[in-house]
């Protein structure tokens, strides 16, 4: 019986030189992830800092509450955007009331700053707006802007809002 026990051991020792469990020429597999993004490429912004005048504004013509100036339109224009760029989005961003006019950041009281479309549609922080890139690959935004007083008691001062645009590429 010793020399069965005995066998057995040394069979079972000897295994791994007949069968190797880490063979020399093995080999692994392994699994590689490639990730991008696809996407379009940026038009050119034509200004990235604009001023719109509102000219000068008398107290006497904003009493009432609600009362404002009349709208100045200006555009937003966007060129030379690459092949391939079919649309822009431009998201609105900035600290507005609780009527969503824009703040004054200047001395004046009692005044805000309204922008809409041209279309009507007014805009406010995080509104959105979408235009398509034409044939000769711009894009443009007509905007309008004006001042309000929503109480309808403005006083003299300086009417200053900051109005951000943040545009995205389809």
């Amino acid at each position: 019986m010793e020399m069965k026990a005995f066998l057995r051991t040394m069979t079972v020792a000897a295994m791994p030189l007949f069968f190797p469990t880490h063979a020399t020429g093995a080999t692994k597999n392994a699994t590689l992830y490639v990730n991008g993004s696809v996407t379009a490429q940026p038009c050119t912004v034509s200004q990235t800092q604009m001023t719109v005048n509102l000219g000068d504004i008398y107290t006497s013509t904003l009493v009432g509450a609600g009362a404002a100036t009349p709208w100045v339109p200006f555009t937003l224009s966007l060129t030379s955007c690459p092949d391939g760029t079919n649309g822009v989005t431009a998201v609105i961003s900035g600290a507005t009331d609780s009527n969503g006019n824009f703040i004054n950041q200047g001395t004046a009281g009692d005044i805000a700053v309204q922008l809409q479309a041209i279309s009507g549609q007014q805009l406010s922080s995080g509104s959105s707006l979408q235009t398509a890139v034409d044939q000769s690959q711009n894009a443009k935004f007509s905007l309008q802007v004006r001042a309000i007083t929503p109480g309808g008691n403005a006083t003299s001062g300086t009417l200053q809002s900051a109005i951000n645009i943040t545009y995205t590429w389809q």
